[in-house]
C-alpha cells in the first residue's frame, strides 16, 4: 500500500530529502565495504587483481594494471569474483567498484572527505576517480587539491580538465603520449542494438583517413543514385559502405565500368535457432529474434552475390554420450555452448563461445587410474578464463543439478544458484 498518499506537501519534501540522504549513506557504505573487502584480501604474490586485455585473457606471462593507482593497496587476484557473486554483478563491475573505492580513499583523500560530508555525491566522485588512476602519486595529489579547492563547482567536465592539467604539469611530454594513446584507440567495432535487421559500425580512424572515407562513401552514394537508386542519401551511404566490403565491385563502380557484386570467397557464419512451434520467427545468436523472411532475404541475397551459406546439423541437447579423452569433440563442445549461453559463474555474462570448458569433477588421466566417460556433457560447463582459474586454484566449488541449475559454494560457505540460460529460444507452452 502506498504510504505517501496522506502526506502533506511539507512532509513530501522532508521525505524525499531523507530518501536522498539515505541513498547517499547507502552508497557511502558500499564504498567502505569495498575498501574493507580489499584490505582483508591483500595480494600475496605477483598476480594482483587488475585489468585484463579486451578478450579477458590473462596468463602467467602477461601483465596488467592494478585496480587503482600507485599508493593504493594491491588486491588478491580472485577477491573481486567473490564480491561480484555476493552482489549479483559482473566481474568487471565488481573490479570497477573496488577500484573506485581504493582510488578515492587512498589517492583522493580531499575529495573523499567531501563525499563523506555529503558535499559531493558518491556517483560523481567514483566517476572522477576513473580519470585519475593512471596519475603518479605527486600528480594525483595535485589533482586532488585542484578538484577539491572549490567544492560547490565540482563537476565532471571541470574535474576532467583539472586532471589533464595535473598530467601536463607533472609530465610535459604527456601531450605527445596522449596523442599516441589516442592513435592506439583506432579500430572498427560492430554494435548490435536489439533488432537484428541492422548493425551499427563504430570506427575510430586517423582524421585524414576518416575524411577520405567520407568522400568515397559520398561518391559511391552518388553513383548509386545515377544508376537509379531512389533511396534517401543516408540509406545509399550505408549501402556504399557495404559495397566497400567488395573491393572489386567498389573499384568498378568508381571507375565507371560495368559493376556487379563479385563472387564471394568467404562465408558469413550465423548461428540460427528455429522452433517448429513458433513458425515465422528465428533466433540469431548475438543478434536476437528476427522474422524468417528477414533471414530468407539475407541468405538469398548473399547467395545470389556468390557468397557461401553454411548449414550446420541440429544437435540433441539431451545427449549424454561420453568420450575417454580430456578435450571434448567439436560436436560435444557445441552442445555445451548451446545449452549454456554464458559463463556459469554467478553474475558472469561472458559469452560461452569465448569460454573454456571446465570438467565439473576434475579430470583424472586414464593412465593415473581415471574412470571412463569423464568427458561428457553432464560433467562439462563453460567458465571464462578468470573463473576457470579461480575454480581450479581456490576453494570455490560447484555442481550441476539435473535441471541444469548450477550451485556454487564460496570459500566463506555462501551458496549461489545459477539457473540455466540456453541459446535456444524458449519453446511455447
Amino acid at each position: 500500500m502506498d504510504t505517501t498518499t496522506a502526506l502533506t506537501a511539507a512532509e513530501v519534501i522532508d521525505g524525499v530529502r531523507q530518501a536522498r540522504d539515505d541513498e547517499h549513506t547507502a552508497a557511502l557504505r558500499q564504498v567502505e565495504f569495498a575498501v574493507r573487502w580489499a584490505l582483508i584480501h591483500p595480494c600475496r604474490d605477483e598476480f594482483p587483481a587488475g585489468w585484463e586485455d579486451d578478450h579477458g585473457i590473462f596468463t602467467a606471462d602477461s601483465s596488467r594494471a592494478p585496480l587503482a593507482g600507485a599508493g593504493a593497496p594491491l588486491v588478491d587476484e580472485f577477491a573481486p569474483a567473490s564480491f561480484a557473486a555476493a552482489l549479483g554483478i559482473s566481474l568487471e563491475t565488481a573490479k570497477q567498484r573496488i577500484a573506485d573505492a581504493l582510488e578515492l580513499v587512498y589517492r583522493l583523500p580531499r575529495l573523499w572527505e567531501l563525499v563523506e560530508a555529503g558535499v559531493v555525491p558518491v556517483w560523481r566522485a567514483r566517476a572522477i576517480s576513473r580519470e585519475t588512476h593512471d596519475l603518479s602519486v605527486e600528480a594525483v595529489a595535485f589533482a586532488d587539491r585542484l578538484i577539491s579547492a572549490t567544492p560547490s563547482k565540482i563537476g565532471m567536465v571541470d574535474a576532467t580538465r583539472l586532471v589533464q592539467e595535473a598530467r601536463l604539469y607533472f609530465d610535459p611530454d604527456r601531450a605527445v603520449a596522449d596523442e599516441e594513446e589516442e592513435l592506439a584507440r583506432r579500430g572498427v567495432w560492430l554494435r548490435h542494438r536489439g533488432n537484428p535487421a541492422t548493425t551499427d559500425v563504430v570506427m575510430t580512424l586517423d582524421t585524414p583517413d576518416a575524411l577520405l572515407l567520407d568522400q568515397t562513401v559520398t561518391r559511391i552514394a552518388g553513383e548509386l543514385r545515377d544508376l537509379g537508386d531512389t533511396e534517401p542519401v543516408d540509406v545509399r551511404r550505408a549501402r556504399a559502405v557495404g559495397i566497400l566490403a567488395d573491393p572489386q565491385y567498389a573499384l568498378d563502380l568508381l571507375s565507371g565500368r560495368d559493376a556487379a557484386p563479385s563472387p564471394g570467397a568467404s562465408a558469413v557464419n550465423l548461428y540460427v535457432h528455429l522452433d517448429p512451434d513458433q513458425p515465422g520467427a528465428v533466433s540469431i545468436e548475438k543478434l536476437g529474434a528476427a522474422t524468417d523472411q528477414l533471414l530468407t532475404d539475407w541468405l538469398t541475397g548473399y547467395a545470389a552475390a556468390g557468397g557461401k551459406v553454411i548449414v550446420r546439423p541440429v544437435l540433441d541437447l539431451s545427449s549424454t554420450q561420453a568420450v575417454d579423452q580430456h578435450d571434448p569433440p567439436s560436436a560435444m563442445r557445441e552442445l555445451c555452448l548451446l545449452r549454456d549461453a554464458h559463463c556459469v559463474f554467478p553474475g558472469c555474462l561472458r559469452d560461452s563461445r569465448s569460454c573454456d570448458l571446465d570438467h565439473i569433477t576434475a579430470y583424472i588421466l586414464m593412465t593415473d587410474g581415471g574412470p571412463r566417460g569423464q568427458t561428457n556433457p553432464l560433467n562439462l560447463a563453460p567458465l571464462c578464463r578468470t573463473h576457470h582459474r579461480m575454480k581450479t586454484f581456490t576453494a570455490w566449488d560447484y555442481k550441476r543439478l539435473e535441471d541444469g541449475t548450477y550451485i556454487w559454494t564460496s570459500p566463506t560457505g555462501h551458496q549461489y544458484e545459477v539457473p540455466p540460460i540456453s541459446r535456444r529460444p524458449p519453446r511455447r507452452t
